[in-house]
């Protein structure tokens, strides 16, 4: 875009200013450091009516492309400025999130031998095992001596893998 300014020399009522009145040379050392820097300012022009309605705003990232003085008999000591203004877009890399569902592979054994089936005859008992049971407890019941869990532990192995390790519900054949 590109549009001239009147840069003012001297003390108008149109030429109100923010931090006081400023000089022509003061805005055009600020425009020519933003050319040769060559850095992107924000650029915000609100044109407004006497009644307060806005005509238009401008409010957008742009580079000094070029400048250009003009000074006319008819401007007297205040100096005119055509300027050449190009608009500035912030890049970047995009970034995005991906979420990949993992699934947990789930481990499958393969069977090596097939589990003992004992038969279990009408003379042969069983014995479901309760909460706060052990084989101790369960052999001094049938046979009146702890010490020949050895037994109940034998004739089991398919369901007991260590003796002091047994849990409520499962089924034992007692010898």
């Amino acid at each position: 875009m590109s549009f001239d300014i009147l840069l003012p020399n001297f003390k108008y009522p149109f030429a109100m200013y923010k931090n006081g009145f400023q000089p022509a040379r003061y805005f055009l050392e600020s425009i020519e450091k933003l050319k040769t820097d060559n850095k992107p300012f924000q650029f915000i022009v609100s044109r407004k009516m006497p009644n307060d309605k806005v005509l238009y705003d401008t409010n957008m990232k742009v580079t000094v492309e070029d400048y250009t003085i003009t000074e006319e008999t008819k401007e007297g000591f205040d100096v005119k400025l055509k300027i050449k203004l190009k608009q500035y877009r912030d890049y970047s890399t995009k970034t995005m999130q991906i979420t990949i569902k993992q699934y947990k592979p789930v481990a499958v054994q393969k069977a090596t031998s097939r589990p003992i089936v004992q038969k279990i005859t009408n003379n042969t008992r069983t014995y479901t095992v309760k909460k706060g049971d052990s084989l101790w407890k369960i052999a001094k019941n049938y046979y009146g001596k702890g010490n020949q869990y050895i037994k109940i532990y034998n004739a089991n192995k398919d369901k007991i893998k260590k003796p002091s390790l047994i849990y409520p519900g499962q089924v034992f054949v007692i010898p």
